[in-house]
């Protein structure tokens, strides 16, 4: 069989809409698979209009329920041949007789069973209790109630298709009954019938609406593309392309234009006011100068002078007031905005923006003597003490140009005489700003991206302010990410621990910080390391070499980098195989003792002395490898060691009689696994 189910409703917004489509197919699949009912697939289709789900291979009845629940063991529920009371209260809990109870043999003996059979119900008789749950259990992020209705839903719903082959799926929510009629394009379709779920598919094109998602997507851009005229390219962004893909049920793009005065202004702000306003996809020349061109997505299927002219002019309107803004930003230097952070609360435990920014200067300062940029020294805290005062100028707080903090402050600091570094620094601070962004080039916006992550990071660490979930309201997950790819692509030689310890110490001394230092410490690092083991599994580096070398040490994340290459190409080679299974078992025999002191007058054998010998030689070998940062070397050094541990397996028993002599042999292991584990914890590294 085939299920089709269409919600019908006023126009979903556009952040709705991928989210409801996955809710819907996620419960649809619990409750199918709940039931007992199997399915192939489950296709999801949506428009601003419509949720669309279209279920293959539906089973047309419930699989048998069989199933045999164990109890107590027989000895415990019967009692001189009577059933006891824990007999009784299993066939209770069960809803079955007592004589109805079997006796089942199994490997530990005989127990007491319930043995329960439910023939398998008709999949239609289901559907319609299905269905109308999945209605009435779809959450978004904010729902209405209308008219007189109870029913909560993100807008209004104004019928529902279900139909199962050729037969309607009967259900009722609040006088919307269920049927086999859809509605086409607001204003290029009509209402239509359908008697099928393919009919369906057919009707609902030729009514112009493009129901499948990623083909809609594919269709406005590649229309919008094709507005750019020879020597012009369209600037699509992904993030915009989306948004207007869940707009629309039909693309047809429109080149606008507007009054090239206005390119005056940055074309950054340009661009912006036309993405985020009015879901604008700007037209650059070849060389991605911005053209006084647009394209705007219409929901039709054909185009219009009357829709194109009205764009344009409330675009002029958008970008008028853009260019006022623009203006009297630069009537004063972007320092004078400094002072009125003062005003503006970063967090209510941790203060205002000023705050923050003086806690910065002081990580910054460390930073500076520790990275040895004491020649930039007056450009990295310039930079530092302007990177946010762009947050209360026009164009940032009135306009909520949030994508623009950065660039407009780069730019008002160069109109204001800031040389350029400090512009690059401040708009670089603020890169990354996603996964995969740009990451900054000079040491201005390296140390001041640093400096204010670590402020915000530690300090509401510090305040309880912690992620759980999908809940992180400041980010730190991306702070803490963008921390240690500045680290990692800068190859910065800096200890994680230090720089935390920096921020906590510039937090007590602003009065700050409510919770215990050392616990927030550790939470921090350890809130590091699983970000720079996502790091490291993005470069495509083995899962467990990269756990074996964090697991052992990731404060200093470069210096982890090296040795998780070194590992990497390692691990290939044939005799590091052969050394690993030794490198294990030495471990495994040990893992229970501490002690690494070994009493040479205990070694009794010839092989436990050799042992010995070699390993006080190879403990100095791998020690000044890695001071030298030599992990190469190392690892080769480990490997010289195979052939002489093989044969003290072979020869000794490590655990003796004697106490004194098994405990002497657990110490020399230890020892031997103490050195395998310096530069990482060699146990967790898998067998090719």
């Amino acid at each position: 069989m085939r299920l089709l189910f269409e919600i019908g409703m006023e126009e979903l917004p556009a952040r709705f809409l991928k989210q409801a489509l996955n809710d819907l197919k996620s419960n649809l699949e619990t409750k199918l698979n709940n039931d007992r009912i199997k399915f192939d697939e489950i296709k999801t289709y949506g428009t601003p209009r419509r949720l669309v789900l279209d279920v293959h291979n539906l089973a047309e009845t419930q699989e048998d329920l069989n199933l045999v629940n164990m109890g107590p063991a027989k000895n415990v529920a019967y009692v001189n041949g009577e059933l006891s009371r824990a007999g009784l209260g299993f066939a209770k809990s069960q809803g079955i007789e007592p004589e109805q109870l079997e006796i089942v043999s199994t490997p530990k003996g005989e127990y007491i069973a319930a043995r329960k059979y439910m023939k398998g119900k008709s999949t239609k008789e289901l559907l319609p209790e299905i269905l109308k749950s999945l209605v009435l259990e779809l959450n978004f992020p904010k729902s209405m109630k209308w008219s007189d209705k109870k029913l909560r839903f993100a807008r209004p719903v104004q019928w529902f298709l279900a139909l199962c082959d050729s037969e309607v799926v009967p259900f009722e929510i609040e006088g919307i009954v269920s049927g086999n009629k859809s509605r086409g394009h607001r204003f290029f379709g009509k209402e239509f019938e359908v008697s099928t779920p393919e009919e369906y598919f057919t009707k609902i094109r030729e009514n112009n609406v493009i129901i499948d998602l990623d083909e809609r997507r594919a269709l406005v851009k590649d229309l919008v593309a094709k507005c750019a005229e020879a020597g012009e390219q369209v600037h699509i962004e992904d993030e915009l392309l989306d948004e207007v893909t869940n707009l629309i049920e039909y693309p047809c793009p429109i080149v606008g234009s507007f009054n090239s005065d206005f390119l005056e202004v940055p074309q950054e702000v340009l661009i912006i006011s036309m993405q985020v306003h009015q879901r604008y996809f700007p037209i650059l020349d070849s060389n991605g100068k911005l053209l006084p061109k647009f394209v705007v997505v219409r929901n039709g299927i054909e185009s219009s002078d009357f829709v194109r002219k009205g764009n344009e002019k409330v675009l002029s309107a958008r970008l008028a007031d853009a260019r006022f803004f623009y203006q009297e930003d630069l009537k004063h230097p972007l320092s004078d905005n400094v002072e009125k952070l003062k005003t503006v609360v970063f967090q209510k435990d941790l203060g205002t923006i000023y705050q923050k920014i003086e806690r910065s200067k002081e990580v910054a300062n460390y930073l500076i003597d520790v990275l040895g940029c004491t020649d930039r020294k007056e450009d990295i805290l310039r930079t530092v003490y302007l990177a946010k005062a762009d947050l209360v100028s026009n164009m940032i707080g009135e306009k909520e140009f949030t994508k623009l903090q950065g660039f407009m402050g780069a730019d008002y600091a160069l109109k204001s005489g800031e040389n350029e570094r400090v512009s690059l620094g401040i708009k670089e601070h603020y890169y990354p700003r996603f996964q995969g962004d740009l990451l900054p080039t000079e040491m201005e916006g390296i140390i001041a991206g640093i400096a204010d992550r670590i402020d915000t990071l530690v300090g509401c660490f510090g305040v309880g302010v912690i992620p759980s979930g999908s809940k992180d309201p400041f980010a730190l997950r991306r702070a803490a990410l963008g921390i240690a790819n500045i680290i990692v692509n800068s190859k910065l030689n800096l200890s994680l621990k230090a720089l935390v310890n920096k921020s906590l110490d510039t937090l007590s001394k602003d009065g700050v910080l409510k919770r215990d230092r050392a616990e927030v410490e550790k939470e921090v690092l350890d809130f590091f390391k699983q970000r720079a083991l996502n790091i490291f599994s993005d470069m495509k580096y083995s899962k467990d070499i990269i756990s074996a070398v964090l697991e052992k040490d990731c404060d200093n994340l470069v210096d982890a980098l090296e040795r998780i290459k070194a590992l990497e190409e390692f691990v290939k080679k044939e005799e590091f195989g052969k050394l690993l299974p030794i490198l294990k078992r030495v471990g495994n025999i040990s893992k229970d003792h501490t002690d690494i002191i070994i009493n040479p007058e205990l070694l009794k054998e010839d092989i436990e002395k050799e042992l010995y010998q070699f390993s006080i030689e190879l403990n100095e070998k791998v020690s000044l490898a890695l001071e030298n940062k030599n992990y190469l070397e190392y690892l080769a050094e480990l490997i010289n060691g195979k052939d002489i541990i093989n044969n003290y397996f072979d020869k000794i028993i490590v655990m003796d009689k004697d106490e004194a002599i098994k405990n002497n042999r657990l110490s020399q292991l230890r020892f031997l696994t103490e050195i395998f584990t310096k530069m990482a914890d060699l146990n967790q590294i898998e067998e090719r």
